[in-house]
């Protein structure tokens, strides 16, 4: 996908197109998560590839909120977690093992988004899970689960992660949140986006004890395929809906791109 004019509106002298469009786009979703309140003080973080050097990450420092993240400032890590670029910063070591055993397993992933949404726990918490009662649950395809091991954050446990996804690209964390990775920073945003609603909206429907209505087996088979035009990156809706995010960007929140 071409550099948009966003992206190189503010590129910095030296850097490579490319990984400074990876730096505001990433930086684009740290500050539509603000927005959403997923922030939760310093405990959420998101990550993403350098293109072109696989085995090189963007991160936040460790100290910053969303609110707080532009694209200068996202670390670059290289896959022990040691700064490519030197910072004073401290990098996000607790978190990084976790991300880095994502992408170890999913070499096709480019963005690695974790959260502890209010909405995503509560389903979380619930032993049945996500049901496939809501067309966001539906459009997101198999979610995988993942039982909660404690304060840790190993390599060990980025594999074991890694395995619960399955064929998804969603894991709910059990009485945690979740987890998900993206073909692209927006594909990725946008997963988390539709999988928030779809955790609110079963929270909803339960509210009253009743009954929530679960379509046929055949319906719920066909549908992640009919999403993909909302939830697959290079989907032209998914850009266009992306590109609608950083014009509510550009006016509530514009210096994410410097």
């Amino acid at each position: 996908m071409a550099t948009s004019t966003a992206a190189v509106q503010n590129l910095k002298p030296g850097m490579n197109p490319e990984e400074w469009k990876a730096r505001v786009d990433l930086a684009a979703a740290f500050r539509l998560c603000a927005l959403e309140g997923w922030d939760e003080i310093l405990f959420a973080h998101l990550s993403a590839r350098v293109p072109g050097a696989p085995n090189h990450f963007l991160m936040h420092p460790a100290a910053l909120f969303f609110e707080e993240v532009t694209a200068s400032k996202l670390h670059k890590l290289d896959e022990n977690c040691n700064h490519v670029v030197p910072s004073d910063e401290l990098p996000h070591r607790f978190a990084f093992p976790f991300h880095k055993g994502i992408y170890d397993a999913f070499p096709a992933a480019q963005c690695v988004v974790h959260c502890h949404t209010k909405a995503s726990t509560a389903i979380a918490m619930q032993e049945q899970g996500l049901i496939p009662g809501n067309q966001y649950a539906m459009w997101l395809g198999p979610i995988g689960y993942h039982n909660y091991e404690g304060f840790i954050s190993t390599p060990e446990e980025g594999e074991r992660l890694s395995k619960a996804f399955g064929k998804g690209q969603i894991v709910l964390q059990k009485g945690h949140g979740f987890v998900l990775w993206g073909h692209t920073i927006h594909e990725a945003y946008m997963l988390a986006f539709l999988l928030n609603r779809a955790c609110e909206v079963q929270i909803a429907a339960l509210s009253d004890g009743a009954k929530p209505y679960v379509p046929p087996q055949d319906v719920i088979d066909i549908v992640p395929a009919q999403g993909r035009i909302i939830t697959d990156g290079n989907a032209p809706f998914n850009q266009m809906v992306w590109r609608a995010w950083l014009r509510r960007l550009d006016r509530e929140a514009s210096d994410y791109k410097t």
